[in-house]
Formats: structure tokens, C-alpha cells, sequence
């Protein structure tokens, strides 16, 4: 679906904001959404981290002894607290999930301007152009900051989770990257295709998650 005919689908008010919220489902809130969204995949993640990556007899005796080390030196906390670094950003994603919800504010859109003095309110906000090359350029550095946004908690996880499952967290990272690069091909051409694998990108940073959670309360118990 081109830009074009999406933009045909989406109403506006008079001042270039959608009449209806896009995006999110209806009948239930953006919190309860997210939570059960961050929980399935959370649980998976981390039962993917478990019988894959830890489990298996012939990989569970080299990660105890690297767990070991952790306890040794009472690293068990810093891996508890990345992972909590990871879990606290929900909060901060639902606030503004609900807040995009309530404005009606669609994407690529990050922010919304008035035009200011005596004649701007009488103009409709200032909001990013989605048509042609300049929509396709404003998609495209947004699907840049998308994984700029990403990057610093799962680069942070990849590395603790590396020193103790170093060739399955390899593996995950690798598929996060080429879906970001998957996901930023669409999301130049189209937003809704900004979700080009967004399950299994989702599947692989919760297995990341789960391995340092795994690491965590074993390097603690």
C-alpha cells in the first residue's frame, strides 16, 4: 500500500490530525496492551533463553561455571540491573502510547507544532510531510531513530549476555540488526510496513532479556 492511498484512509480535522486514534485496538487501554504484549513475550523470551541456550546438558555446565564468576564477584547485581533498566522502560513507553492515543497523533509523526502569532491559530499544525520523496526521507530518518532508540539497551544486554551465552546471543543480535534494516526498507516506502518483522525481532531482544535474567538470579540464588 503506497503512502498516498493510506493517507486517503486516515480522516483529519481541519488542522491535520486524524479524527481517530491509529494504531492502537479499541476497547482496551494502551497499559493493559502493553503489558500483556511485554508479558507473552517476555515469558517466551525467556523461555527460549532457557531451554535453548541454557538446558541443554552440553551447554549448561560451561554457563554455570561463567555464572559461577558472576557470584564470585557479586555480579549477580549488575545483571539484575540491566535487566530492570530494560523492564523500566515500559512505563515510560506506555505514557506515551497513551498520550499519542489520546492526541490522535500518527506516525511519523514525533511532535506537533502551532504556527504562533496573531493569524496562526487560524492555520492547522505543523506536521511532517508524508507524501512523496520528502514523506519517504522523514520515514526513513525515523526508522534511523528507531534503532538508535533500541540500540543502546540491547547493545548493553548483548554484552552481559555474551560472557555467558556468547553464541546464542550473537545469533539473536545478528537477526535484531538485519530486522531493523528489514524494517527500515518498509517503513521509507510505507509506515504501517515500520512493523516488517516486528515478531521476530520482538522474540529475539526478549531471548537477550532472558539470558541475562537467567544469569542474574543464578549469580544471586
Amino acid at each position: 500500500m503506497a503512502m498516498a492511498d493510506l493517507a486517503q484512509k486516515i480522516e483529519t480535522d481541519s488542522k491535520g490530525i486524524p479524527v481517530k486514534h491509529v494504531g492502537y485496538p479499541d476497547g482496551i487501554s494502551v497499559a493493559v496492551f502493553y503489558l500483556i504484549g511485554n508479558s507473552i513475550f517476555g515469558g517466551i523470551g525467556l523461555a527460549v533463553a532457557w531451554f535453548l541456550a541454557y538446558a541443554p546438558d552440553a551447554k549448561r555446565a560451561n554457563a554455570d561455571t561463567k555464572i559461577g564468576i558472576l557470584a564470585e564477584h557479586n555480579l549477580g547485581w549488575l545483571y539484575l540491573g540491566i535487566f530492570l533498566l530494560k523492564l523500566l522502560q515500559i512505563p515510560i513507553g506506555t505514557i506515551l502510547g497513551e498520550a499519542r492515543k489520546a492526541s490522535k497523533v500518527a506516525v511519523p509523526d514525533q511532535h506537533v507544532y502551532r504556527v504562533m502569532g496573531s493569524e496562526g491559530s487560524k492555520l492547522g499544525y505543523v506536521l511532517m510531510e508524508t507524501d512523496g520523496v520528502h514523506g519517504a526521507f522523514n520515514r526513513a530518518q525515523r526508522a534511523l531513530m528507531n534503532y538508535h532508540e533500541e540500540f543502546p539497551t540491547i547493545a548493553l544486554q548483548y554484552v552481559a549476555a555474551s560472557w555467558v551465552f556468547p553464541f546464542e546471543a550473537f545469533v539473536c543480535v545478528m537477526v535484531w540488526a538485519m530486522i531493523r534494516c528489514w524494517g527500515a526498507v518498509g517503513y521509507k516506502s510505507a509506515a504501517e510496513s515500520r512493523f516488517n518483522g516486528i515478531m521476530p525481532r520482538l522474540m529475539v531482544m526478549c531471548s537477550i532479556q532472558g539470558m541475562v535474567l537467567i544469569a542474574a538470579v543464578k549469580a544471586l540464588a
